[in-house]
Parts: structure tokens; sequence; C-alpha cells
């Protein structure tokens, strides 16, 4: 089948990347949207570029935007993009704005100088009150895929929410929802359930060895099982809404993409993909669906689909070969065997052996 396309990655310190890249790799896949860093992705993509034997998927490299970014002028954002692109950067994520303004002018500028916007809803603070722009004006403008469903939860009723859904449809916005991420931030699967879940259970213990340490540690430094509880029962309203709009989305066939976000303890780097896809399962996504938002949607996103995405003559050799047929069981991904890069086969258990 197509490889897979993690489309929510944050790089971590230099000296973890190719730890990263390479268990990336050894998940099935070969396509990876960079959201953040720890290490510059300037600096990665030319150690990448000089390393032509290295295991590492295909990255998609981003100019963040944050609220400190004060280039109001539409010449200056001009500017700004021309030189991102000149560099090799294909997209700018939007973390935070310094205002409104800012993103109008990132937003026209993006459009006149065909670059892609992503990131999060935008939002900026305006007399130490955060506000966001309208959803509205949001779908509209073009911001290509919205992170974390954000913007949808916020909306107050179930009109206004089915209107910007609609709007989601007709416009061709992508949605990444990152929900295991909310998972594991909200501590929604503690104490039972964090056994249970999809990499616990098939991987190598080599790799899940010190997952409950972690997790124990990280219990400590929030103060206790107590306090923990309590906060996840603060947090579990808003994790029903995101479950909620994440389904409303599917039903409306709008535009999804997969993405691990996956930095805690029971998150495996690369694997994590794994769980997220069977998030959506258990929340009642067709196989296909999730399958076709890891792999063809994430080609589509780019503008490449006439490249990867789909088994077809003429398209990269980006594949991945399975035991079993995910689209039977999406937990079937997990009898992964071999991971094709542009022709060139890796197998994960040997790539696993070497880092373990």
């Amino acid at each position: 089948m197509p490889s897979l396309a993690d489309m929510h990655v944050h790089l971590p310190k230099k000296d973890k990347v190719n730890h990263l890249l390479q268990m990336s790799v050894a998940a099935g896949i070969t396509h990876m949207r960079i959201m953040n860093n720890g290490y510059p992705q300037l600096a990665l993509k030319k150690d990448l570029e000089k390393d032509k034997d290295g295991i590492a998927p295909h990255l998609f490299y981003s100019y963040l935007i944050k609220r400190d970014f004060e280039k109001t002028s539409s010449v200056q954002m001009d500017s700004l993009l021309k030189e991102v692109k000149k560099q090799g950067i294909d997209f700018i994520k939007l973390y935070s704005l310094a205002n409104e303004e800012v993103y109008d002018h990132l937003m026209t500028s993006a459009k006149k100088n065909n670059m892609i916007v992503c990131g999060h809803y935008p939002h900026y603070k305006e007399k130490d009150k955060w506000k966001s722009v309208g959803i509205e004006k949001v779908l509209k403008s073009d911001l290509r895929s919205i992170e974390h469903l954000g913007g949808y939860t916020s909306l107050q009723n179930e009109k206004e929410l089915a209107e910007a859904i609609t709007l989601t449809k007709k416009l061709g916005i992508y949605n990444c929802p990152t929900l295991d991420w909310a998972v594991m931030a909200f501590d929604i699967q503690y104490p039972n359930d964090v056994k249970n879940r999809l990499t616990n259970r098939v991987l190598s213990s080599k790799i899940t060895k010190n997952w409950a340490a972690s997790y124990k540690e990280y219990l400590e430094e929030i103060g206790g099982e107590e306090k923990l509880l309590s906060l996840r029962a603060k947090r579990k309203p808003a994790f029903e809404k995101k479950k909620k709009v994440l389904r409303l989305l599917y039903e409306k066939d709008c535009l999804l993409l997969v993405g691990s976000d996956g930095e805690r303890p029971y998150q495996a780097a690369g694997f994590n993909l794994w769980e997220e896809m069977k998030n959506w399962s258990d929340l009642g996504i067709d196989n296909y669906t999730i399958l076709k938002s890891a792999t063809l949607n994430a080609a589509k996103f780019f503008r490449q689909e006439h490249q990867w995405g789909s088994v077809e003559e003429g398209k990269d050799a980006d594949l991945i070969i399975l035991n079993k047929n995910p689209l039977l069981n999406i937990e079937n991904i997990s009898t992964l065997q071999t991971t094709i890069i542009k022709g060139k086969v890796f197998k994960p258990k040997e790539i696993i052996e070497k880092l373990y």
C-alpha cells in the first residue's frame, strides 16, 4: 500500500533527530510535515542533502510565525515569503499572532507568492486577553489546514458549528486533529487504558520498557495521582468536544490529515502515528478514510498527488508492505514488514535493532 505521511511532527534537539527520523521509517512513514523544531530545519536540510545513505523520510520544512513577529506591511511580508521560498522552505506554520493585521498581510502575501500557510487557529493577545480571528474569515482566507481542531471547538452553538463545517467542506480546508495529543495531554487513558494502547501492545519491550517509569515521573511533576484525576475531570469536556468536531468533519466528508504530535510518555517516535489512526477508528471513522488521510490526502495537501500518495505507475516508489490488511482492521498497520522510499528497501525490525 502507499507509505504513510505524518503531518504533524516536532523536531527534537539535534542529538535525537536521527532517532526520530529512523523510527519514523521503521513505522512506515516516508513523508513528514515539520511543524516546529528543537533543531534548526535548514541545518537539518543541509545535513540530509549531504548524507545520501541516511535513513530518513522526505521532509517538508516550515517557517514559524509567532506573536513576536510584527512585520505588518505587505512589502515586508512579500519580502519574507520570497526569501523563505528561496531557502527551500515548503510552508508557513502559524503558531500565534501579534495582531489580526499580521494575519491579513500573511494570507494576502501567501496567495500572491503561492505559499502554503497552515497551523494553529489564528489567535492573538489584545489588552491581556486572547482574541481569535473569525472562523468564516479564516476559512475563506485559505488557511490550508487547521491543527488540533482549533476554532471549531470554541464555537458557542450547534448552528455555528454546522455552518463552519459546511464551509470547511465547500472550500476544501484540511484539518489535522492530533487527537492523541489530547488523549495524553489530558490523561484520558490513565490509569488502566495506558497499558492497552496499540503501540504498548505491539512494539518491542526494548522501546516500551521505560514508558511506565517516565509516566510515573510525570505524575510526580504535576503533583500526584489525585491532582492528575482532578485535572482530567476539568479537561474531559474539552476532549469530548474535540471528538464531536472530528466526527462531524468526517460525517460531512471534510478533508482530514493524520498527525502524530507525540512527545509524551507512551508516545513512541514515529509509531505514534499508528496510535492516532487507532483513535480515529475507535471514534467510528472507517479504515479507508483513515488510510486515505494518512496517504493520498497528505500528497494532495502539498499539491503533489501526481508524485506520491497512491500506488500507480509513474509515481515515486514510496510504499509499505504488511502481512495483514489494515482496511479490515486498522490495527493491522502494526504488521508492517517493509518500508520502501523511492525504491530503497528498509526493514523496520533491522532499524529498531540497530537503534536499541
